[in-house]
């Protein structure tokens, strides 16, 4: 069964700009050990994009792109998630999970085109997530100990299926606090849905 549902809005007609897009470009060249640059040219114009998600026995992720430019939305509502990316010291090294936060920017879902150049792409539809980081957060685990931040990296590209939980935060004194309770963690599988779709 489904663990997780994207929900509205869903923008069928998206077109990201040119920075988006290689960062899209830039995960995929991660994936399949290609030059970025070849990748590019062969994402689609239009790459649809879910403003929200909702974790099953669990919380709702409202990405920022739902909430405009005000700094009051952004502190009412969830939009940062704990997630994993596979990382390695050294290219012979063994890939290993490393636990990250971040605010989620939006979500895209990626129609790939049937082209050698992607290999085992082709003609693959990919689910992303658009997350900007929460600095110097990476590898620490917030459900075990402190953890602060007091700023974003820029946006990163990643597969959807790495995030596993909704985080709260707390700020005070100009840090913000996450707030952690994952405990045993689901990890959520993601379905579009079903009501009625935005442009």
């Amino acid at each position: 069964d489904p663990q997780a549902i994207l929900k509205l809005p869903y923008k069928r007609n998206y077109i990201p700009d040119d920075t988006l897009r290689e960062q899209v470009a830039t995960h995929f060249s991660a994936l399949l050990g290609e030059h970025a640059k070849n990748i590019l040219p062969l994402l689609p114009e239009k790459i649809p994009s879910f403003g929200k998600l909702r974790i099953l026995q669990g919380d709702s992720i409202r990405s920022a792109s739902t909430c405009g430019n005000g700094s009051t939305a952004e502190r009412n509502v969830f939009l940062f998630s704990k997630y994993e990316i596979e990382t390695r010291p050294t290219v012979t090294a063994n890939w290993v999970a490393k636990i990250c936060y971040g605010r989620l920017e939006r979500v895209l879902e990626c129609s790939l085109p049937d082209s050698k150049e992607l290999g085992s792409l082709a003609g693959k539809q990919r689910l992303l997530a658009v997350i900007s980081p929460c600095k110097r957060t990476a590898g620490k685990d917030a459900a075990l100990k402190i953890v602060t931040y007091s700023g974003l990296a820029d946006p990163i590209v990643t597969d959807l299926q790495a995030i596993v939980a909704v985080v709260g935060r707390v700020e005070t004194r100009g840090r913000w606090y996450l707030v952690d309770r994952t405990g045993e963690l689901i990890r959520p599988e993601f379905l579009q849905d079903e009501e009625e779709e935005g442009n």
